[in-house]
């Protein structure tokens, strides 16, 4: 496997990351290069990137079942939530768009405007949320996970 090739894979098991976190795992990466062959420490990308995870990222924590389920709870309500605003204003800009195919009541243009840019920010923010509600809960289910193996 060619060093980009195993760099990629290990980025993109990795995607949960913040900004200051990719910077340390380039730091990582360059300095196994520098090193030594990043394959022949590891094998394969997903040992690479559990053992980035164990010795960089998560911290020795006692959790019990009780906030797993608490990030579980957490990670239902809050993407149900977002996919509701989602929905929202896809809704809500389909009807403007259906309200100039037929129009059915007596509105101003001035607000069809905004309820059409209300349901299109809607849409960005929810599907932007989305993105970074998963990658948080995803790094914490993955410190439940491994506080659990030791």
């Amino acid at each position: 496997m060619k060093k980009e090739h195993f760099e990629t894979k290990v980025k993109k098991q990795l995607w949960f990351l913040n900004n200051k976190e990719k910077a340390q795992l380039n730091q990582v990466l360059s300095e196994v290069e520098q090193n030594q062959d990043p394959q022949a420490i590891y094998k394969k990308p997903i040992k690479f990137s559990n053992q980035f995870l164990r010795t960089h990222i998560f911290r020795e924590r006692n959790q019990g079942t009780a906030s797993f389920f608490l990030i579980i709870a957490g990670m239902l309500l809050i993407n149900a939530l977002l996919l509701g605003l989602f929905l929202f204003g896809l809704l809500s800009s389909l009807n403007v768009v259906q309200y100039f195919v037929h129009p059915q009541v007596d509105l101003s243009m001035l607000q069809l405007i905004l309820i059409l840019t209300g349901g299109i920010l809607a849409i960005i923010v929810s599907s932007i949320l989305m993105k970074e509600v998963t990658a948080y809960f995803t790094k914490k289910l993955l410190e439940c996970r491994f506080n659990q193996q030791h």
